[in-house]
């Protein structure tokens, strides 16, 4: 459900500004809407400070070493700051050093100020790398070659007069090459002391979180602060709270002497969503923040849809048995360690690795073994004498590939009609939409028919073409009903890709088979390894845990892509969704 919305207004005498700001952000339930560029020196220094407090908690070790001394908390961030610039000027020195010793180690330990001393008394001296020959000694100079490696050739030229060979020249270094070894070493010391003091602090990066949090505080305060217009004495705020809180926020006015104004958004205000779920739809804000997408503030929340087609989607995609009890496993290990984190996250993993396990047992996917195997069959619950006939004569069914495919269909035209009837419903007071969705429901079942006809050679039954000319007249006369000609002239094309959104679900199929391939490849390969005692049971143990930890991400990364993409392309398409919405975000402390 997404949550009404009001923009207000309220307005407070300029001395009290700072305290008003933090009553509305200890009510914590209004979001801010500036009535000015919110920019100035303090924001700026605040935006500065939050940057260099994440790339602090970022770069901190994840291990800590030995407890470091106390510190006071106001110079924590200050000190480790002190200690990470110290460890990239050394990191620049090493860099300077070794690419310096890398061009003149090869000629050996010198001193190149006893060469400049040299070059006073009229003798040239020049450095050369070469990847062909080394030239000869004449007349005019001087050849004395030092060493060969890789390829290339290292010698020095020394003359009388200013010759320039055609080779490439080495700068002489600003240091002798024991000085840049020192400065070598020396930058790794320094280095290898930073490391172990920013270990040490990593043992503080609970801390560090924190602080990184008030630095946010800071900043939306700052940020909330130069929004804020002022006038004759009277400072303004504006932003968005749920009308079912006006109520407090009228309290909280009288307590502070406030005024305040509220009013219905306008129709092309961009207001934020709020969404407020049913503890059995909850779940689904998990994938909601891992995407970032929300809903417009006047389009539908189609949540309850989306989480059970998604978790459908999930478990055709993934399709394993045992994926599946390993995702249960994780889930429920992971959920017991960490007690304070929100429970819908769990509530979603449980949905999806229920159902996979349930689509799996259902397939017989088990590792990518093959589903007449000997192993399969004793472990197949279908083939249980208690098992009811009806369950094992679906079983049987839903194995057959083409009648996965034609699953796969059923699915399309349910939840494309599920958009339809939904849009028509939300738009029941306009009769021409009404008519217009009419027809492409008639549109969308006479699709899957042409479909199930073409990829699965059903018999088309004689209505079809009734069906087919029902649709586009409804569709046209709810066009011109609306005096919407564009999209008659744009029928054809809508009509293709009304046939192509019902394909499109195939790939439900298609990622799910070809990770079974792809796991049933390797336990043909690995198969004869067995045979080999100990040593090729445990080389065959290996190869299968890569290849699935392989196929467990390529089908997660599957699902991201394909089982989002249904949800949010396909049916929202047909449904009138474009998840232009932006997260209601109310002014408040994050700690």
């Amino acid at each position: 459900m997404i949550t009404p919305m009001s923009r207000i207004v309220v307005a407070a005498t300029e001395d009290s500004k700072e305290e008003t700001l933090s009553s509305l952000c200890q009510w914590g339930l209004l979001h801010i809407l500036p009535l000015q560029t919110p920019e100035n020196e303090q924001v700026l220094a605040a935006k500065a400070a939050l940057a260099n407090a994440q790339k602090i908690f970022e770069t901190l070790p994840s291990k800590p070493g030995s407890a470091p001394e106390a510190e006071e908390e106001g110079d924590l961030l200050c000190k480790i700051d002190s200690v990470m610039r110290k460890k990239k000027d050394a990191e620049e020195a090493l860099a300077a050093s070794s690419a310096e010793l890398k061009k003149v180690e090869p000629f050996g330990d010198f001193d190149p100020h006893s060469i400049r001393k040299v070059q006073k008394h009229g003798i040239h001296v020049k450095l050369y790398r070469t990847e062909g020959s080394v030239p000869r000694s004449s007349s005019e100079y001087i050849v004395k070659e030092f060493k060969k490696e890789d390829g290339e050739a290292f010698f020095a030229v020394f003359s009388e007069k200013y010759i320039d060979l055609p080779y490439t020249e080495i700068a002489l270094p600003p240091k002798s090459v024991a000085e840049l070894r020192k400065d070598k070493a020396s930058a790794l010391q320094s280095i290898e002391e930073c490391n172990k003091q920013l270990a040490a602090y990593a043992g503080k990066k609970k801390k560090i979180g924190e602080l990184v949090l008030e630095a946010s505080d800071k900043l939306a305060f700052k940020s909330a602060d130069a929004g804020m217009r002022s006038e004759i004495g009277v400072c303004f705020i504006q932003g968005y709270c749920p009308k079912d809180k006006l109520a407090s926020l009228s309290e909280l006015a009288a307590k502070n002497g406030w005024a305040v104004m509220a009013q219905e958004p306008a129709k092309d205000e961009a207001v934020p969503t709020l969404l407020k779920h049913h503890k059995f739809v909850k779940p689904l804000d998990t994938l909601y923040n891992a995407i970032n997408i929300s809903p417009g503030y006047r389009e539908v929340d189609v949540s309850p849809v989306f989480l059970l087609f998604f978790s459908i989607f999930f478990a055709m995609i993934v399709g394993d048995t045992a994926y599946g009890l390993l995702f249960l496993g994780i889930t429920f290990f992971v959920s017991k360690k960490l007690k304070s984190a929100p429970r819908y996250i769990f509530h979603f993993l449980y949905i999806m690795s229920i159902s996979t396990i349930v689509w799996g047992v259902f397939g017989a996917g088990y590792l990518g073994l093959d589903k007449e195997g000997g192993f399969v069959k004793s472990i197949d619950i279908f083939g249980m004498f208690w098992m009811p006939e009806a369950l094992k004569n679906a079983a049987i069914w839903i194995r057959d590939d083409n009648n996965v495919k034609y699953v796969c269909f059923i699915i399309a035209v349910v939840h494309l009609t599920i958009a339809h009837v939904w849009n028509a419903w939300e738009n029941r007071g306009e009769k021409s939409k009404v008519i217009s969705k009419i027809g492409w429901i008639c549109i969308t079942w006479l699709m899957f028919l042409l479909v199930c006809n073409l990829i699965l050679e059903h018999n088309l039954p004689e209505s079809v073409l009734y069906l087919g000319i029902a649709g586009v007249v409804l569709i046209v006369l709810g066009s011109v009903l609306r005096g919407d000609w564009f999209s008659i002239g744009m029928l054809p094309l809508n009509l293709i890709n009304g046939l192509v959104d019902i394909i499109s679900y195939i790939r439900l199929f298609a990622v799910g088979m070809a990770g079974f391939c792809l796991a049933n490849a390797f336990n043909g390969v690995v198969a004869p390894m067995l045979d080999i005692p100990i040593i090729g049971a445990l080389g065959a143990a290996l190869i299968m845990f890569f290849v699935h930890a392989l196929n467990i991400a390529l089908a997660v990364m599957g699902v991201a892509v394909h089982g989002v993409r249904l949800n949010t392309l396909e049916f929202s398409n047909n449904m009138g969704i474009e998840w232009s919405g932006s997260v209601y975000s109310p002014f408040k402390k994050s700690i």
